[in-house]
């Protein structure tokens, strides 16, 4: 699922840049407001989950992958990308038998 209006993208684009430069914080901002403008856009929660992820908040990031999943529709692609980074987060999180049932998901 892209992205769809001007704006989204534009912030979009912007908390991209501020993941490259690892400004988490700024970036987390820039999604929320993105997620405003498209609150059902499943690639908007998915880029917010790994935003989640790399503060090391990982109970948001599942949540976050788990939103975007509902989100997903047909975008299989996006759903594997969730349920690896969900695998990922569980583990971080010391749940090694939900991060099996996710990677088996994610095929």
């Amino acid at each position: 699922m892209a992205v769809e209006g001007k704006a989204a993208g534009a912030l979009l684009a912007s908390a991209r840049q501020n993941v490259r430069a690892g400004e988490f914080s700024q970036a987390e901002i820039m999604l929320e407001r993105a997620l405003r403008v498209e609150p059902r856009n499943a690639r908007l929660w998915h880029e917010m989950a790994q935003v989640k992820y790399s503060q090391k908040d990982y109970a948001q990031a599942v949540q976050f992958c788990i939103k975007s999943n509902s989100l997903a529709g047909k975008d299989y692609s996006l759903m594997q990308q969730n349920w690896l980074l969900m695998e990922k987060a569980y583990i971080e999180l010391g749940e090694p038998d939900k991060a099996r049932q996710v990677r088996i998901k994610a095929g």
